[in-house]
């Protein structure tokens, strides 16, 4: 199966879903907008590839998340800071402290979600992200965010209802696209699979894991040309992400299969 999303791939989720939400933040409470060290953490995700794909979830701000306090606005930003630094402590204690202020912060609470999932703690992670979902059911990152909890327990068809109720909240991103293609490989429907991962490839700028998400279901179809190629393009496009290495051996174990 591919790997799980990793915490830099959480932020660039996070961030890709919601950069209007995070420069109306840095508007509203009167801050810059992310420094550039900031936009160039999020530019290389350790499993998933560049962040330049991926077009905003939702274009237009809730209300919900409008009327969040600014000083809890500030320290959401600060956690998101310390999360792409891979400070998980300070991301914490300052979420901590956003969400004493305003424990209905869709933003906060998901991204505390992503924390408590990170540590394999699962329970609260979903738990944190169903009150994201709930405070603001327009927010599509969180969805996203649960899909992709679900896949890393196993739990594909929760993993596919959440995805499906991504897309009603307006979601268009290759990570969910992604996430909905390893929920149909864990239920061993490869061809659904497939289409996904092609259609999403055609539609957006960029999502390079999607070529080990067609990998993996030419896998289960026992196609091991077609997944070896895929392999080839996601090493092309990311040869040295972190998931690089983990591709290079399924493509050797591939190749030493074929006929001299």
């Amino acid at each position: 199966m591919p790997r799980k999303l990793s915490k830099s791939g959480y932020v660039v989720l996070v961030l890709l879903c919601s950069i209007p939400t995070l420069n109306s933040i840095a508007q509203v409470v009167g801050d810059k907008p992310a420094p550039p060290a900031l936009n160039e953490d999020i530019q290389q995700v350790q499993d998933t590839g560049p962040a330049r794909s991926g077009a905003a979830a939702s274009s237009t701000i809730s209300v919900a998340r409008l009327i969040v306090p600014r000083k809890a606005k500030r320290l959401y930003v600060k956690a998101l800071e310390a999360w792409t630094k891979q400070a998980a402590a300070e991301a914490q204690r300052r979420l901590d402290q956003a969400l004493r202020i305003d424990p209905n912060f869709p933003e906060a609470l998901s991204l505390y979600g992503a924390i408590k999932a990170e540590r394999q703690e699962w329970k609260l992670a979903e738990q944190h992200l169903q009150a994201a979902i709930q405070c603001d059911p327009s927010y599509s990152p969180a969805y996203i965010a649960l899909a992709e909890v679900y896949n890393r327990q196993k739990r594909f068809d929760d993993a596919q209802k959440v995805s499906d109720q991504a897309l009603s909240a307006g979601a268009d991103s290759w990570i969910l696209s992604y996430e909905i293609a390893r929920a149909l490989i864990g239920k061993e429907q490869y061809q659904s699979a497939l289409t996904v991962a092609e259609t999403s490839l055609r539609s957006k700028e960029d999502g390079s894991l999607l070529h080990i998400a067609k990998a993996h279901a030419f896998l289960g179809l026992g196609k091991y040309p077609e997944a070896a190629t895929e392999l080839k393009a996601y090493l092309r496009d990311q040869p040295s992400a972190e998931g690089s290495q983990d591709a290079r051996n399924l493509l050797q174990r591939l190749q030493s299969l074929a006929p001299p």
